[in-house]
């Protein structure tokens, strides 16, 4: 049985009736990646500041926890308050997160990706309101 992860693009190949092997993994795909090299530490000696570390794809899709541990992770994705959700579908396709001034250098609601915390060039908006808006916008629900 194979599973597309919502948040990590990776898929996962759950092979049944097969002598207890391990599942496989694919490596996450580029979005993710791109958010963990975004917010990685470009000093960090276990990754080498990409944030990724291939041969630990099984374990938080890859994830450095030298820079990105759990705790540094958590300030970066915000606090999750709504999900916008496709109504055809009910598959989630957006998260509107709320984040700090302490970790970006403006804090406010932002439209994000499932699970992923914004990087490169995003938008940040001063209500909640703005936030849904600009979801319904972009991601049609």
């Amino acid at each position: 049985m194979r599973e597309i992860d919502p948040i990590t693009g990776q898929s996962v190949d759950y092979k049944e009736n097969s002598d207890n092997s391990p599942p496989k993994y694919s490596s996450p795909d580029f979005g993710y990646q791109s958010a963990l090299s975004y917010h990685a530490d470009n000093e960090c000696s276990k990754c080498g500041g990409t944030g990724y570390i291939g041969g630990y794809k099984h374990i938080a899709a890859g994830r450095c926890f030298e820079c990105l541990p759990d705790s540094t992770w958590a300030l970066r994705l915000g606090e999750r308050l709504y999900t916008g959700t496709d109504d055809k579908t009910q598959k989630e396709k957006c998260e509107i997160r709320k984040i700090s001034k302490d970790v970006y250098t403006e804090g406010g609601y932002v439209v994000t990706e499932i699970g992923r915390p914004p990087y490169g060039n995003f938008k940040t908006f001063t209500s909640e309101e703005e936030a849904i808006n600009e979801a319904k916008k972009i991601y049609k629900v």
